[in-house]
């Protein structure tokens, strides 16, 4: 049996989740291998502008919305993959994991910055994603997928 993106789904959702809640990395990496590497004339000028606004406190906050609502979105991705492919392989641990997901989801929602963002990632981490790969991990042993 062979390893398909499908399988990984999960797992990389972990992963791109966990990102977002590194907000100073986002913020202070906004695009910038397209504004300082490639330098795209085209797209420069506009995303050097974003990310001005970005990093502005007057203008944090309409951005804060939208990350939250990508947080929450992918936390919601996580809970319906994991319970639909690891339900019955580790009943406690999906039930776990949605129980904090859900409660993380709150508390982002009610995050005032992305300060109060960045301080729920290693809840996120240990209580989500680490878990998750775990379930994976058994999941592949189980399937007799061959693991590096």
């Amino acid at each position: 049996m062979a390893l398909t993106l499908h399988d990984l789904t999960p797992v990389g959702l972990c992963v791109a989740t966990q990102d977002l809640f590194d907000v100073r990395k986002f913020q202070n990496g906004f695009c910038d291998n397209t504004i300082m590497k490639t330098r795209d004339e085209e797209l420069q000028d506009k995303l050097v502008s974003v990310k001005r606004e970005l990093n502005s406190y007057a203008t944090e906050n309409k951005f804060l919305q939208g990350h939250k609502a990508v947080i929450v979105s992918n936390m919601d991705k996580i809970n319906a993959l994991v319970i639909s492919r690891f339900v019955q392989q580790d009943l406690r641990a999906v039930e776990s994991i949605a129980a904090h997901s859900k409660d993380l989801m709150t508390k982002v929602l009610n995050a005032s910055s992305f300060q109060d963002i960045a301080a729920l990632e290693p809840i996120f981490k240990s209580k989500v994603s680490l878990p998750v790969y775990d379930l994976f991990l058994q999941y592949m042993r189980k399937s007799n997928i061959p693991m590096v």
